[in-house]
């Protein structure tokens, strides 16, 4: 394990570290993927969150994945087809989650983003104009009454914070392209 040095990392600094581990597995990460693999001891995340399982979720990960199987891309992929055929068109998230055997989390955890998902399966994607992300973005920060945090899209928002990364660069920049920094 590379422990790393700052003393005590904030929230959004360990829940950046668990999705990064989560993408390097290409699962949800168990305290030993931690401890093994991981930037920080597991404990660190016990810590600040009260439990594993409540690190995984403000990291946006699915704890009930933990200890299942590993899908292969082939698998996941496959998945995708299959759906795109049954439904006759390029499946949405919320599609996946009514009919998808796997996850959204699955998907964007192992492709960075749906979209970077929907093109692996050569199915057709939807680029979301720029003024309707910023919209979301001022929704966003209606909604918690201050400017948002990466952790507030990814509770509450309507696309994935990596989306906004893509687009503007980073998370501070979307931002300022929103309005929302003085």
């Amino acid at each position: 394990m590379s422990e790393c040095t700052a003393t005590d990392p904030g929230e959004e600094t360990l829940e950046v570290a668990l999705r990064a581990l989560a993408a390097r597995l290409g699962k949800t990460p168990t305290v030993v993927d931690m401890h093994e693999r991981g930037d920080f001891h597991p404990e660190t995340y016990v810590e600040r969150f009260g439990s594993w399982e409540a690190a995984l979720e403000a990291a946006d990960l699915d704890p009930g994945e933990i200890g299942s199987k590993q899908y292969t891309d082939y698998e996941l992929l496959g998945e995708l087809q299959r759906l795109a055929e049954e439904l006759g068109r390029s499946p949405t998230r919320y599609d996946l989650d009514e009919h998808g055997e796997y996850s959204y989390k699955t998907y964007q955890n192992r492709f960075g983003s749906w979209n970077d998902a929907k093109t692996e399966a050569m199915l057709e994607t939807e680029k979301i104009p720029e003024e309707r992300l910023l919209h979301e973005l001022r929704r966003l920060a209606k909604d918690v009454d201050g400017i948002p945090r990466v952790t507030d899209m990814a509770e509450d928002g309507a696309y994935g914070h990596v989306t906004y990364y893509r687009r503007f660069g980073s998370w501070m920049e979307a931002l300022e392209k929103a309005d929302l920094l003085e």
